[in-house]
């Protein structure tokens, strides 16, 4: 059955994108960065008009079992099926594809199909591992995390009968301080480009769009600002402890140490969470280990060998619950000179006016480390998003400072901050250690020097 000519009108901002996701070159785009702008009718009319230009190009033809060309989806499948695919059903003529296998699957004229669903799935997920795709589209994508996506992106190697197309990747978004804010925006990646779109662009918005807005979100300004002017600096708010600003002015800061303290650090895990093992020099980690274990005799093994490669007596290890005290008693009994530091984070701080816990302590200095530019630019991407999730909050009204739960932590970043806390901890303890007197240690001195070259000779007289 032939199918009717539907046409659509693009705003200028869905024009722009719409021309680079078509044009003849690889490319990932991240479109939006407000509410209102269009996002989802972009995804859907790209995502369709795509799938025919990959039918024409290969040549395809009507078959029982489509070839797949590419993935749509959302982080989660509850949340694919009630929205992007809510407004896929509105925007797409119903005659111009069929949905296949419990809507995993969107088939367009009987000749491709997309997989179609959410990154929660990992069954589902780990299918892609195999899976030979042309593209890939993620509606609101700053819910996802790199990793999650990676697994997509590595699928698109798509080439029938020699022919390969360009490989396109469409991420839509709100504003967050995710690695779509690194890959687009911060530190724009090659064939990477980003197209910003507010609801002042869509013409086809209520005329009080603006007040609904500022009406919703008049208590969080931070919000206000992302979702009306598309502030990808503004969920930075006061209440992130560590931001990513502060983090980025560390790039190409020297640091020239006169000493050097260093120190093995751990924060080990009775829930089944990481354990990371950092060793940690002048506030930089020169060597990281995670494990998933819970034995104390295995993590003290390990935390030992690394301290012996590291040439340091010093160690840190959270309490957790009694694993750090079984973890330090073993490391004291192996080497009793040794110097093992039992930090209890839930304990009260040393400055307990000031500080809810020890935690919220630890935080505290390290933040002012960084503000101050005394900690070097950490490399680990992981370890600057799990940086960046915490929050705080003001308790008295003499400012006493209390972190979040660290159970809100890991709701918002879909997974426990142990590498930080690993490097927040080893910070706050290396204060408190010696700097290392061995051999390969090295100082640098910046007293005036007089160097003798000799006598002159007679040939330079």
């Amino acid at each position: 059955m032939e199918t009717k000519e539907v046409k659509v009108q693009l705003t200028s901002k869905q024009s722009t994108a719409f021309r680079l996701l078509t044009d003849p070159n690889d490319l990932s785009l991240l479109y939006g960065g407000a509410k209102g702008g269009g996002k989802d009718f972009l995804f859907c009319v790209w995502v369709k008009c795509w799938v025919e230009h990959l039918i024409q190009f290969f040549d395809l033809k009507p078959s029982k079992d489509p070839i797949a060309l590419g993935f749509v989806g959302r982080k989660r499948s509850v949340d694919f099926r009630d929205t992007t695919l809510g407004e896929f059903k509105k925007v797409i003529p119903a005659d111009h594809y069929r949905l296949h296998n419990d809507e995993h699957e969107i088939i367009f004229h009987e000749t491709a199909k997309v997989f179609c669903g959410g990154l929660d799935d990992p069954k589902r997920v780990e299918k892609f591992n195999s899976a030979n795709l042309a593209f890939l589209a993620v509606n609101q994508a700053e819910e996802t995390e790199r990793q999650e996506v990676s697994v997509l992106r590595a699928a698109l190697r798509l080439k029938i009968n020699g022919k390969q197309p360009p490989y396109k990747e469409l991420y839509t978004a709100n504003p967050a301080d995710c690695w779509l804010k690194t890959d687009f925006i911060d530190n724009q990646l090659l064939n990477h480009k980003f197209v910003p779109a507010l609801y002042t662009d869509n013409p086809h918005l209520p005329s009080n769009y603006q007040e609904r807005l500022e009406t919703v979100f008049k208590y969080n300004e931070a919000l206000l600002k992302a979702y009306r002017d598309g502030d990808w600096f503004s969920l930075q708010a006061t209440n992130t402890l560590i931001t990513d600003l502060m983090l980025n002015a560390l790039k190409g800061v020297n640091h020239y140490a006169k000493e050097i303290r260093r120190i093995v650090s751990c924060d080990p895990s009775l829930g089944g969470d990481d354990c990371p093992i950092q060793d940690i020099e002048n506030g930089r980690v020169m060597n990281e280990k995670v494990l998933h274990e819970r034995n104390p005799m295995t993590i003290a093994g390990e935390m030992i060998v690394s301290a012996n490669q590291f040439k340091t007596p010093y160690f840190d290890i959270d309490y957790s619950g009694g694993l750090g005290a079984a973890i330090a008693a073993r490391i004291r009994e192996v080497k009793p000179n040794s110097r093992v530091n039992v930090i209890n984070s839930s304990e009260t701080a040393r400055d307990e006016e000031a500080f809810f816990n020890t935690r919220a302590e630890m935080w505290w200095y390290t933040m002012q480390q960084i503000q101050d530019k005394k900690i070097p630019f950490p490399e680990d991407e992981e370890l600057r998003r799990q940086l960046t999730a915490v929050r705080f909050k003001v308790v008295n009204s003499n400012g006493r400072i209390q972190l979040e739960p660290k159970e809100e932590t890991k709701k918002r970043l879909g997974r426990s901050p142990d590498q930080a806390d690993t490097f927040v901890m080893g910070q706050y303890a290396l204060k408190d250690t010696e700097p290392v007197k061995h051999k390969d240690a090295w100082a640098d001195d910046s007293r005036p020097l007089e160097v003798s070259l000799g006598a002159k000779s007679a040939m330079a007289a």
